[in-house]
């Protein structure tokens, strides 16, 4: 049967038409040469929200793009602010295109768009909500390995998982703006970006074969004891590359292994294991070594306190051209220095509970919520799920050490306490999966407000109610 033959039948039926499109998985509807709307299914009503008496033959579809952005339904394109002229521009050059949106109920909607012979154009909005969140699982579940097995060389740190995952925020913010900027086109695409936020969280794993008297050692190293620590990086690219294959050929264990062994070599070419200077470093390396060096200046160690943030900038900006990649260093930096624009909580030395370790922790926290808010601004969703995983993980760490702390110093509402704890946590972890699935596309002031408020009265309330059960000797 030709084509002519088969429209002829349809014709010819024109009840029949009507009842196959109205169950079409797809939703369908389709414009004049005007660009009005000329026809749909009942489909397209229901995935698309509309009331099915709501009059709309005949209505310019810009106009009802309008609408719909009104309405809050194009979610998705919130920062483009010329969505609705660009719609139109490509429909009046007869383009092809697809794109992916999301309702405010979190139905995740594929819509391909094709112009007709006649001059009109033709939509068809599939409901891809399944296997979106099943990419979704599959993506936390990957990222889920790598922090365990990043956490396998971690594990003796003082801050168990928190270190790997302000690095690879740091790594995945910075290489966004260089993609913003136009820089490593050939490189820089979304999924290379997601893939090596992930992947830097292993750039230390070779360290889980460094002797505990070498990493831990308070004084500078001998030149024997330096060549051990150097190790690490040789050791942590065997052993993601084996994973790798393992795993058949993971590109996050792939990645991992080109950052765990290529983020000590140094721009001018000073660095180690190789000696590569410039770009034989690949850029993966080259993000990785700046964000891990930003973080454990900004960090306390068994060997250091922390560095000032405004002081680790600027070792950082001395180090352009000599350890850094210039070009990274110049897009880290505007990433490093507009983190703190919005400043939800703010810390007071009336927040002290008298110990050292636990005060630091809480100004982590402030600093992370602060981070929270900044990114929401940006109405950037990659860092703002970041920065939520990474507020957790922070969370049930630090819970974890002011219980262990207490109960050692003998707290009699110990287990009150724990029970607060354990609410926040299965509260923001409630938040994550709402926004992991869309079905909340922004934070919103409310969480952040409920953040902020928490945080704060709970280090100036419940907190300060075990201070006097602390004693010096907790505070070494």
């Amino acid at each position: 049967m030709d084509t002519r033959t088969f429209t002829t039948q349809l014709t010819n039926h024109p009840e029949q038409i009507c009842e196959v499109f109205d169950h079409l998985d797809e939703g369908i509807v389709w414009l004049d040469e005007q660009f009005r709307i000329s026809g749909f299914n009942q489909t397209y009503l229901h995935l698309l929200g509309f009331n099915e008496f709501e009059p709309l033959i005949g209505r310019p579809f810009n106009d009802l793009l309008q609408q719909m952005h009104d309405n809050g339904e194009l979610i998705e394109q919130a920062e483009q602010e010329n969505y609705i002229a660009d719609s139109l521009r490509r429909m009046q050059n007869r383009e092809r295109w697809q794109l992916t949106r999301v309702r405010p109920n979190g139905t995740v909607l594929k819509v391909n768009c094709r112009p007709l012979a006649s001059g009109g154009y033709v939509f068809t909005y599939t409901d891809i909500s399944g296997e979106s969140r099943a990419f979704e699982e599959l993506r936390r579940n990957a990222k889920a390995t790598v922090v365990a097995f990043a956490n396998f060389s971690e594990h003796r740190d003082t801050d168990t998982g928190a270190h790997v995952l302000r690095v690879a925020r740091l790594v995945g913010e910075t290489a966004r703006l260089l993609q913003r900027r136009g820089f490593f086109p050939e490189i820089l695409d979304d999924a290379y970006i997601d893939q090596v936020a992930t992947a830097s969280i292993l750039h230390d794993v070779g360290k889980i074969a460094t002797p505990d008297r070498i990493l831990f050692k308070a004084g500078p190293l001998d030149t024997n004891e330096r060549n051990t620590m150097r190790q690490h990086a040789a050791d942590g690219a065997r052993m993601l590359t084996q994973a790798s294959l393992l795993m058949d050929n993971s590109r996050y264990l792939a990645l991992g292994a080109e950052i765990a062994l290529t983020h000590h070599e140094w721009y001018d070419g000073n660095g180690y294991p190789n000696g590569l200077a410039g770009e034989e470093i690949p850029l993966s390396g080259r993000l990785c070594a700046l964000a891990d060096v930003f973080d454990a200046l900004t960090s306390r160690r068994p060997y250091k306190a922390p560095w000032k943030i405004l002081q680790a900038i600027e070792q950082i900006r001395n180090l352009s051209g000599t350890q850094f990649d210039p070009v990274v260093v110049d897009a880290f930096l505007e990433v490093a220095e507009g983190r703190n624009k919005v400043k939800l909580v703010e810390w007071h030395p009336k927040m002290s509970v008298g110990n050292t370790h636990i005060d630091e922790q809480h100004q982590i926290l402030i600093d992370t919520i602060n981070q929270l808010a900044n990114a929401e601004i940006q109405n950037d969703r990659a860092i703002v799920a970041m920065i939520i995983d990474e507020l957790i993980n922070y969370t049930v760490f630090h819970f974890q050490y002011e219980e262990d702390l207490i109960a050692a110093a003998g707290y009699p509402d110990l287990e009150q306490h724990r029970r607060i704890h354990q609410g926040f946590v299965r509260w923001i972890r409630q938040v994550r999966e709402e926004f992991t699935y869309r079905t909340r596309y922004q934070l919103g002031s409310e969480i952040l407000g409920y953040l902020r408020d928490w945080l704060r009265n709970h280090i100036l309330g419940e907190d300060q109610l075990y201070r006097p059960f602390i004693h010096e000797e907790e505070n070494a």
